[in-house]
Formats: structure tokens, sequence, C-alpha cells
């Protein structure tokens, strides 16, 4: 049999054995979608009643690394917001500034009219952070100084699932969104936890921890959460109160993103789209979807463009520490840095599952990453047939970064 493997902008069509059993998992075609046009009339008259009592606002939008679509609710908001004086405070969290392209991706026909009034948050810019206490973990806490120059703030964000935070959205426009590198790190470091995982919320330190720091943000804050589907399509819009609309989007993006197979399967080809197909640091995360529907010991074919290549290469340099991964996870949990958390899930991650990648980064340093370099897709399916013999099962994930593999008798 024939499969096209779509990655970038080219198509691979690779040969499969006959006895190759396969599943493709891309969606949920039983899920029925609700009109939002409701929604998006009651969202206009919440926007208009929260700015009432103020003439500016701050508005917080994601960065370039996740797909909210931030131009679709600034176009239901336009009627509202452009009486407003407007700022906007793109939630980098310690990722680099986005480029000229990357601002149009965020902010869309609205960037050039509006790009003199967007604020970049750089978490290692003490000038710009605000220290506001500790959380109970001893997280100390430090935010980008504009949150404070403004009576009302409006987040804009996007719920899927994450692979130590439990989920993306809600809480995370602060931290890591906003939040000084200290802040993050921190934090992160919780992430060593074998509790924060995929899904994960209710005993998950680093979700908790993240919570808590949204608690202690001084001024009122309007949640916009948004879910979307494999196709990039919103779904789902939920707003008001943060920790609420975000646990109410939770759902939503439960019963869109987790869907389920009967048992592991021997092989998990994993394909990352835009837009973690940007580097190789964000296509780590397609990986860790990807492992929920391996068996122990089973293979993992991640196909990713990384069209900026590595991106955040400490993680890289955390790995190489050590000979095997058992002996980066003890040197991790000995000397933590930002970056390392990631380092930790991988190396967790290698050492129960074999790794083939067919990334254009260089072999040296996915040898590295304790991870086998594939010029094509078909020669690492080549390599799968004569370790596994021709009858293996196979799992395809056209989106991995958007779809996790949930066993029917686990709970999402």
């Amino acid at each position: 049999m024939e499969l096209a493997i779509k990655y970038g902008e080219q198509t691979e069509r690779i040969k499969l054995s006959d006895k190759i059993i396969l599943k493709t998992l891309s969606g949920n075609s039983h899920l029925i979608y609700e009109d939002l046009t409701p929604a998006i009339n009651d969202l206009r008259g919440a926007v208009k009643d929260f700015l009432s009592d103020t003439q500016s606002c701050l508005i917080i939008t994601n960065d370039y690394t996740r797909p909210t679509p931030t131009e679709t609710v600034l176009s239901f908001l336009e009627p509202e917001i452009r009486k407003k004086d407007l700022f906007f405070l793109v939630a980098l969290g310690s990722h680099r500034f986005p480029n000229e392209d990357e601002f149009i991706k965020i902010f869309g026909r609205f960037y050039p009219e509006w790009k003199e009034r967007i604020i970049c948050h750089n978490a290692k810019d003490n000038q710009t952070l605000r220290f506001i206490g500790k959380t109970s973990f001893g997280t100390p806490v430090y935010f980008n100084e504009a949150l404070l120059r403004f009576k009302k703030i409006i987040v804009i964000n996007s719920i899927e699932p994450h692979y130590f935070a439990g989920f993306t959205g809600g809480r995370k426009t602060f931290l890591p969104g906003i939040a000084g590198y200290q802040t993050i790190t921190f934090n992160h470091k919780l992430s060593l936890s074998p509790k924060a995982k995929t899904l994960n919320l209710t005993d998950n330190p680093v979700s908790i921890d993240m919570e808590e720091v949204a608690e202690m943000v001084p001024r009122p804050v309007f949640s916009i959460q948004l879910v979307i589907d494999q196709k990039k399509e919103l779904r789902h819009l939920t707003f008001g109160e943060l920790k609420r609309s975000f646990y109410s989007g939770v759902e939503k993006a439960k019963e869109i993103f987790c869907l389920p197979i009967e048992k592991p399967f021997d092989c998990v080809l994993a394909v990352v789209r835009e837009p973690y197909d940007c580097d190789l640091y964000q296509s780590q995360k397609a990986l860790e979807n990807a492992k929920l529907g391996a068996r122990e010991g089973g293979i993992i074919i991640l196909v990713s463009p990384c069209r900026k290549g590595v991106g955040d290469d400490e993680f890289i340099r955390v790995m190489k520490k050590g000979k095997t991964p058992a002996e980066v996870i003890s040197e991790i949990e000995k000397n933590f840095v930002l970056g390392a958390h990631k380092s930790a899930k991988l190396a967790e991650l290698v050492k129960n599952f074999e790794v083939l990648t067919v990334v254009p980064i260089e072999e040296e340093i996915i040898n590295s990453l304790f991870m086998k370099r594939m010029a094509t897709v078909q020669e690492a399916i080549d390599y799968c047939e004569r370790k596994l013999g021709k009858t293996f099962s196979l799992l395809y994930l056209p989106d991995a970064s958007l779809v996790t593999p949930l066993i029917t008798n686990a709970r999402c």
C-alpha cells in the first residue's frame, strides 16, 4: 500500500507492506461543532461592559509558536476596541523576538496599523520586570511592568494538550508568557516531577504553580480562551474570569484532541505541522504525544521540516553532558537550567523508545540526542520493517502536535 506524507512544502509517497496494520489518527469525526455566532455576540457585549470604565487597555496575545487565531478575535472585538487607547503585549515567555512575518502571523491585517503599539516581552530584561511576590512553591514572581500601566487587561489564548503543563492556555499567559526568566526557570524545574505530564491538571505542580502566579496579577483580567481543531479552525470560544474560562475550554479541548486507540502500536509516525514545525525545539512536543500511542520499547518516527533549524539549543547542550539518557537526567536533577526541562523529558523518552528523525538537522546533533537521523520517511519505514518485520502495527499522526492518542481504558 502507499501513503502520502506531507511535511513542510513537500509530499513524500511511501510504500508500506500490505501486512502492516495501519491506523491514522487525525481528528474526531464524530464531534458536532457548535454555532459560535451567539458566543461571539455575547463576547462583544462582555468586552464592552469590561472596558466601560476605562479608556486604555492592554491586550496580551500569544506568540508565533502557538496556532492561536488572534487576528480572528480582534476582528470580533473591532467595534469595541477601536474606541479605546490600545496597546498589545506579546507573551513571548523565554522565546526570541518575532520577525516581520511572525508579527503578521500573529496580528494579520491589524499589524500595519497597530505595530507601533506592540510591546514584546523580554524575560531577561530586568529593567522591564517588577517583583510581585512568591508562590507556595517558592517561585519568585516577576511580571513585565507593562501589566501595571493599564487599568484593564484582556488576554487572548488557545488551549491544547501540553507535555508538562497538562494543557496550554489560561494561566500560561502570565507564566511563562510575560514572566521573568527567573520565574520561568523556577516553575519549569517543577516539570521534573512525574506528575508534570500531558493532560494532567489535578496534581501537576507546574500547572498549580502557574495558577498561583495568575492569581497574583494586580489588575482585572478578561480572559478569552479559544479551542481550534487539527485543521486550525476555531471550534470553541469561552470568556470571562481566567480560571473558569480556561477549565471550560479544557473540556472541549479534550473532546477535540484526545483520540482513542485500543492498544499501543509498535511504531508511531509523527508528522509536525505549523506552527510547531518551525524548529526542533518546538517539534519535540510531537514526540510527547507520539509516545502515548507507542508500546514500551517501540519506535517513533519524527518528521518535521524544522524551517528555522534547532531553535533554542540549550536543551542540546544539556543532552551532551551525559553518555546515556540516565546520566543526562541525573545531571539535570543536580544542575537545573531553563531548557533542561525539555532535555529531561526527551532523555526519559529516548530511554524507553527508539526515535528516528527525518529533519534537516546535522547528524552529529541528532546523535547527541540519542536518536537516529534518516534521510527520508521511506528510509525510516524500511528500517522499521527490517527491525520489526513486515507485520508490525503503525500509528500515523499527520499533525502530531495537535493529537493526543488515548488508550480506550485510560481517562482523558
